[in-house]
């Protein structure tokens, strides 16, 4: 708690706590309810039983927890990106009838991973998975800038050597300037 940098992170805390110690979902949702409203965090954290992209039911998560770094200029490109989203979804090559009722303009931040605990540590996160709290409550996305892997000329198909070299030159730069 002393470490906390506002009341969202105090509560973010208090609430895994109870949600380790007695195994109540409802106390996790709520933890992702504050780490949710902290926006704009030098640190970001998140604990849990989050990502359950693993299991084709969607109802057991992997156990991941993470400690990062605000990367603030990638963020403030990120936020802009956010801020022109009503007008991109609208070219987008599909109808409305695919899209959200209400897009709920999340934080969008990069991050650089200082730990990152589970089984294979993603590019970027889009969480909470809760789908109750992504449709009315809102939801993050972060990039974790620093675990890019570098791309290599030998795993890239349908490409000339020349189209090649150009990705493997800009490939990380492309996604942040």
């Amino acid at each position: 708690m002393q470490y906390s940098a506002n009341e969202h992170q105090k509560k973010m805390v208090t609430d895994y706590v109870e949600h380790f110690q007695f195994g109540d979902v409802e106390k996790h949702k709520d933890s992702q309810r504050h780490w949710i409203k902290d926006v704009g965090p030098i640190v970001e954290t998140n604990v849990g039983f989050i990502e359950t992209y693993l299991d084709p039911s969607g109802a057991r998560a992997e156990f991941e927890g993470f400690v990062s770094i605000v990367d603030k200029e990638i963020s403030a490109k990120f936020n802009e990106l956010v801020v022109q989203a009503d007008g991109l979804i609208k070219k987008l090559p599909w109808g409305e009838v695919y899209e959200k009722e209400k897009f709920l303009k999340p934080d969008f931040t990069s991050l650089d991973i200082v730990a990152f605990a589970c089984s294979g540590t993603p590019i970027g996160i889009n969480i909470p998975n809760y789908d109750d709290i992504r449709q009315t409550e809102g939801f993050k996305n972060v990039n974790l800038g620093n675990v890019y892997p570098t791309p290599g000329k030998a795993t890239m198909r349908y490409c000339s050597e020349e189209d090649k070299d150009l990705m493997v030159k800009c490939a990380n730069d492309s996604l942040t300037l």
